[in-house]
């Protein structure tokens, strides 16, 4: 019974802390990397280089849109890397990205300020990217 009633706890918990970090009408952009990398440079400097640099940057440029680097560790994304990115609405979203995917004038901006470390990181390795956007849908 004490086993049951943690479990729930830690069901409940886990629950109520996912509902306040991702709400009804917010995106999630989900953007799929296939990494090859510079000779000589480890996956782990090309990672760094991006939290520390790149997505340090983003939370300037991208206000309240945190950011996260994911690891694939199923068998079929074993070697395969993500980036995830949470935007609280829909409008919010738009204010950088057109529904076509083509950057606003504020998301040129943005991304005009990230251009020279984003050239440095394909100094440490180049990659293909393939972005997804996903609207929050309470259902």
């Amino acid at each position: 019974m004490k086993k049951t009633i943690i479990a729930l706890a830690i069901i409940l918990f886990a629950g109520v802390a996912f509902g306040q970090t991702l709400k009804e009408g917010g995106v999630l952009a989900l953007h799929h990397h296939q990494v090859t990398l510079a000779t000589g440079v480890t996956i782990d400097q090309y990672f760094d280089f991006l939290q520390d640099s790149i997505i340090a940057e983003m939370q300037k440029v991208f206000p309240k849109t945190p950011s996260k680097i994911l690891k694939g560790i199923g068998e079929n994304n074993q070697h395969e890397y993500g980036l995830l990115y949470y935007w609280e609405s829909l409008e919010l979203f738009r204010t950088y990205w057109n529904a076509d995917g083509t950057p606003t004038e504020k998301g040129a901006a943005a991304m005009a300020q990230l251009q020279p470390l984003i050239e440095k990181l394909n100094t440490l390795g180049t990659y293909t990217q393939v972005p997804g956007d996903w609207l929050i849908l309470d259902r």
